[in-house]
């Protein structure tokens, strides 16, 4: 990986082997992970790999309400897809959403193809391959595939190799929030690799990074004085990234320093803020903000959330209860200036409320016109002053 160029991120090509990415191990960096905290007092965890459904409820309870199944089987070329394959030499297949700032289809091998294959077993909507000291579980969301690896112990070694189809030239950027961002060659958003996480059976956070060697990404965790079992993923997840460079896009002010945008906000929040109800001065942590998701004043879909800083000083809204996404979702604005000084907006949202692959679509549709206009207004207006809109 080459060196940073911006003190809030770093860029490197995937067509030669990158350094780390290390991984914070602080609440967090947890929380927007969407990583295990510690076991409860007294709890034991169950010891038979083979389980998902046993070992994640206690390594991992929250993330087993993410499984979905609705991007199963989908044929419609503008919704979310995604294929998982018979054996363990296959290829996870996925397709984003076709919406602003979404992301490109791309596949992912789960192993090396040399080895022996193993039958795929499908439990509580988690397909399992079973490897005898390890197990890979692939876990469908609304918007990615999460890849588990499971360790009952330290034989094979705590590195895991993925293979992803990329085209040439393609590059990652690691934000301060843990997420990478993976690139075309153009600068074209294809999708993200979430910051990794390892726990083991004691639910301490095991030292864990990624790096890549040309398309393949790496997870390394520190099996050393580890209880087993242990669990660790990457997580590809198709987010929205913002920037002049895409078709079509144009702005004022296309290289915006993002401490600027930083600074707009802070000046006038609902200035730039497309949700109805938002603010003027710029959110605080732990503050409850009953925003208002219909673009009609007189209509109201309520979408209470609640304040938090995610890494990195990222604004992270956490939905509260009522929000139509289902509480416990997530959104998270970062932005950032890439190697050549165009300013992006990347948000990542994980939706918790499943509502079939039809209405996920719709809804994502809406958020991703909803952050373009973010990003819009924010490359448009700077070294103006605030426009219409701040009350």
């Amino acid at each position: 990986m080459t060196g940073p160029h911006a003190h809030r991120q770093r860029s490197s090509s995937l067509r030669a082997t990158t350094s780390v990415l290390a991984a914070a191990a602080t609440a967090a960096a947890l929380l927007l992970a969407g990583a295990p905290g510690a076991n409860a007092a007294g709890e034991s965890p169950a010891s038979d790999i083979s389980d998902p459904i046993a070992l994640m409820s206690v390594l991992a309870p929250d993330l087993l309400p993410q499984t979905s199944a609705s991007g199963l089987g989908v044929q419609d070329p503008a919704v979310f897809s995604v294929t998982l394959p018979a054996d363990s030499r296959g290829e996870v297949a996925l397709r984003p959403t076709a919406t602003e700032g979404s992301g490109q289809a791309t596949s992912i091998r789960l192993a090396d193809q040399t080895a022996p294959g193993v039958e795929g077993r499908s439990q509580g909507g988690i397909t399992v391959f079973d490897q005898g000291a390890s197990a890979t579980y692939v876990q469908p969301l609304t918007s990615g595939v999460r890849l588990l690896t499971a360790y009952a112990d330290a034989s094979t070694g705590g590195d895991r190799a993925f293979e992803l189809d990329l085209p040439d030239g393609a590059t990652a950027t690691a934000l301060p929030t843990g997420d990478t961002v993976v690139a075309d060659a153009e600068g074209r958003y294809i999708g993200s690799v979430l910051q990794p996480w390892a726990v083991d059976a004691t639910g301490r956070q095991l030292p864990t990074s990624y790096s890549w060697d040309g398309d393949v990404l790496t997870q390394h965790v520190d099996l050393a004085d580890a209880v087993f079992p242990v669990l660790a993923d990457p997580t590809w997840y198709y987010s929205y990234d913002f920037w002049a460079g895409l078709p079509g896009y144009h702005a004022n002010v296309p290289k915006t320093p993002d401490y600027q945008a930083d600074a707009m906000l802070h000046n006038c929040f609902n200035c730039y803020f497309p949700i109805g109800n938002a603010p003027r001065a710029y959110p605080r942590d732990g503050d409850v903000i009953n925003l208002n998701a219909s673009p009609f004043s007189f209509i109201v879909i309520p979408a209470p959330v609640k304040v938090q800083t995610a890494m990195g000083g990222a604004l992270q809204f956490v939905a509260a209860r009522g929000h139509f996404d289902g509480a416990g979702s997530m959104v998270t604005f970062s932005w950032y200036n890439d190697a050549s000084g165009y300013l992006h907006l990347y948000v990542h949202a994980m939706v918790l409320r499943d509502l079939g692959s039809v209405v996920n679509a719709h809804n994502a549709l809406i958020a991703g016109a909803n952050w373009l206009t973010f990003w819009q207004r924010i490359v448009d207006r700077t070294g103006t002053s605030p426009g219409a809109g701040g009350v």
